[in-house]
C-alpha cells in the first residue's frame, strides 16, 4: 500500500469512483472512436477508497460487477458515458490499461488469459521492469524475489518455468495472482472473483 496524503488533516481518497455510467460499444464500431454504443450497464455508481481501507462489493450475475472491473481496466470494449475514475486525485477516465497498471493499478482476472510460451518468471521481470520504469533491471534480483515469495506462498520452484496461466489449476492461478501482487506491490488492487465479491484495498 502506498502512503497516505492528508490535505488540512482529510486523507486524500487514493481511488474515487463519481457517478460512472459506462455502456458496452458496439463490437462492429470497435475501432472507432465515436462508435455507437449499447444500453447502459453502469447508472450512476459512486465510491471512495481511503488509503488502507478494503471494499467489498457484492451483488448477484448481471449486477454489474464484471463492467465495473472492465471500466477500471479500462478496456475499450466498454465506454464510459458520463462521471470520472480519479486515482490519487487525477482524472483516470481516459487512460490506457498499461498507463494505469505503470501508476501502480492491479486488477486480479476471474478468468485469467492463458500465455503460451511466456514462461511465469519472464512476465514477471518485463512487468516489474515496466512498473519500476526501469528497462535493464536486474534478472537476477527479480528472479531471487520471486523465488523468495513462491517460498512463502509453498509454491513449487518450477513453477516459475511454466507458460503463464497455462494448464493452471483454479488455485494455481489464484496464487499466480498472489505472486504477482507481491511482486508488482501495486497501490489500488482489485480482484474480481466468480462467487459476485469485488474488493478493492
Amino acid at each position: 500500500m502506498g502512503s497516505a496524503h492528508y490535505t488540512g488533516g482529510v486523507a486524500t481518497p487514493l481511488f474515487e469512483i463519481d457517478d460512472l455510467h459506462v455502456a458496452i460499444a458496439d463490437q462492429a464500431a470497435n475501432a472507432a472512436d465515436d462508435g455507437p454504443v449499447g444500453a447502459e450497464i453502469l447508472k450512476g455508481v459512486d465510491l471512495t477508497v481511503l488509503p488502507g481501507e478494503v471494499h467489498a462489493l457484492m451483488g448477484p450475475n448481471g449486477s454489474g460487477k464484471s463492467t465495473l472491473a472492465n471500466a477500471l481496466l479500462g478496456n475499450p470494449e466498454y465506454v464510459v458515458t458520463q462521471g470520472a475514475l480519479r486515482y490519487k486525485g487525477e482524472d483516470i477516465t481516459a487512460w490506457d490499461t498499461d498507463v494505469r497498471a505503470k501508476a501502480g493499478m492491479f486488477l486480479a482476472f476471474q478468468y485469467p488469459q492463458e500465455i503460451a510460451g511466456v514462461p511465469v518468471r519472464s512476465f514477471l521481470q518485463q512487468a516489474l521492469a515496466a512498473r519500476k520504469g526501469i528497462e535493464d533491471l536486474s534478472a537476477l534480483e527479480t528472479r531471487l524475489a520471486i523465488m523468495d515469495w513462491m517460498g512463502r506462498l509453498q509454491m513449487d520452484p518450477s513453477f516459475a518455468d511454466r507458460y503463464l496461466n497455462e494448464g493452471f489449476s483454479g488455485g494455481e492461478k489464484k496464487r499466480n495472482e498472489i505472486l504477482q501482487m507481491a511482486i508488482l506491490e501495486p497501490e489500488l488492487a482489485e480482484r474480481l472473483e466468480k462467487e459476485g465479491f469485488e474488493g478493492w484495498r
